[in-house]
């Protein structure tokens, strides 16, 4: 090669050009080595920052832990009171037999008392239910109106989910403070999971 050009440039002037020299490496060398280092840094400092906010979720749900086991245990004590308040089909005597407690315990004397079937109470869009049943059961007594009152508390109050769907009154003349009544409750009867 011919470096005639240095011979006659002066001391400045090669100064220049090898800082110009220099400065083109340190461009090469940053685009060849370093560029790539920074997009790769670039995205491990993404992937930190989401792992981070991740870990702080993470953190959060943990923390939030024992408050969502508390709550699961007082979902599940809340399913089985209200389980425990329909009765089971194999249980619908004991409960008409509560039902004649409650109306000797409210000085109402019951005459009869019996489910009504199936066919003369549901629709049949309401018998979709696979869990439950509803079932009304027809209750004829005797008694005076604060009798009845009481024994409709009862009723309303009871363990069991129980409403008054139909009451009719007559009153008697031979006996002004006694009247025939007659009832339809409304329950709901667990089905057999079968």
């Amino acid at each position: 090669m011919q470096l005639d050009f240095l011979k006659k440039a002066t001391k400045n002037e090669i100064m220049a050009f090898t800082g110009l020299i220099c400065v083109f490496m340190i461009v090469g060398y940053f685009f060849l080595f370093f560029s790539p280092l920074t997009v790769k840094l670039s995205d491990v400092s993404r992937k930190v920052s989401k792992l981070q906010s991740d870990l702080t979720v993470a953190d959060l749900a943990i923390g939030g832990m024992p408050k969502l086991g508390s709550e699961i245990e007082e979902l599940k004590k809340k399913a089985i009171t209200y389980s425990n308040k329909l009765p089971k089909e194999e249980e619908f005597p004991a409960l008409l037999e509560s039902l004649s407690a409650m109306a000797q315990n409210t000085d109402v004397k019951i005459t009869k008392i019996l489910p009504v079937k199936d066919t003369e109470t549901r629709a049949p869009e309401k018998s979709m239910s696979r869990i439950y049943q509803e079932q009304k059961i027809l209750i004829n007594a005797q008694c005076g109106y604060h009798q009845l009152g009481t024994f409709i508390s009862e009723l309303e109050n009871a363990e069991r989910f129980m409403e008054i769907s139909d009451i009719t009154i007559e009153s008697l003349k031979t006996t002004p403070r006694r009247h025939n009544v007659q009832l339809i409750v409304t329950t709901f009867i667990l089905k057999d999971k079968n």
